[in-house]
């Protein structure tokens, strides 16, 4: 009698409890089948699915490269360049002369921004490129503009970037900078390294400074390929004479 009693005071064994079990697994079970039979009318009277094309993710600039030019401008197998090349033009941007050649560019200058871009694939497309943005260095918005579209991706394109913002609100003058020549001390298709000596009157002394720059064919263009520290290249600094330079500027070939 104990035990039926216990049996009986056990919550989940009341006849009160079971049938409002009962009850409730029955509206279930009718809510699943009302679900399902609403559900499979809907679509059969609605229209199929459009099916979804997948898109192919876009590589990295800094991954991409190209042979050709991107506006088709020259290509070829050279990998020294030891004098200036020919036909080339010089037009001031910011106060500094950029070289521009019809045959090894900048094949694009765009309107907008002034970025002047697609160079060819050759030893002097490469020279043309850094002198290009040596050259926008005259406008500082204008440099911005430059190493932002021109550069590879990176930590050093991040600090060369923040740099040139900051020379922004920079209110300092500088004198006057003129290309005077270069070497080419590497070259090897994808990459070159490239050097240009620029000249500037210090008011009492013509002073001869010097900056390297590595060059890396990416997208059919060359782009600028700056060092974790921001630095571009192995040399930097004063040199005294032009000597071993190719000479070549506005006035100097």
């Amino acid at each position: 009698m104990a035990e039926t009693e216990e049996a009986e005071n056990v919550w989940w064994a009341a006849p009160r409890f079971l049938m409002s079990a009962v009850a409730i697994l029955l509206l279930i079970i009718v809510g699943i089948l009302l679900f399902v039979w609403v559900g499979n009318d809907d679509e059969s009277d609605a229209a199929p699915p459009a099916q979804t094309q997948a898109v192919a993710p876009t590589p990295s600039a800094s991954l991409v490269s190209s042979d050709e030019s991107v506006c088709g401008l020259d290509t070829t197998d050279g990998t020294t360049l030891t004098s200036a090349p020919e036909d080339v033009e010089w037009e001031f941007i910011g106060g500094i002369a950029a070289p521009k050649s019809a045959k090894h560019g900048p094949g694009v200058v765009d309107e907008q921004t002034g970025v002047r871009s697609c160079y060819s694939h050759t030893p002097e497309g490469a020279l043309l490129a850094a002198a290009g943005q040596a050259a926008s260095s005259g406008d500082p918005e204008l440099y911005l503009r430059t190493v932002s579209a021109l550069s590879v991706d990176g930590p050093g394109k991040a600090i060369t970037v923040e740099r040139a913002q900051d020379s922004l609100s920079d209110s300092g003058t500088t004198p006057p900078i003129e290309i005077a020549g270069f070497r080419l001390l590497s070259y090897t298709g994808d990459k070159a390294t490239v050097e240009i000596v620029a000249s500037t009157d210090s008011g009492s002394e013509l002073v001869n400074f010097t900056s390297s720059v590595v060059m890396q064919w990416t997208n059919g263009d060359w782009y600028t390929k700056y060092k974790d520290d921001g630095s571009s290249g192995p040399v930097d600094g004063q040199v005294s004479d032009l000597s071993g330079y190719v000479l070549w500027g506005p006035t100097g070939g």
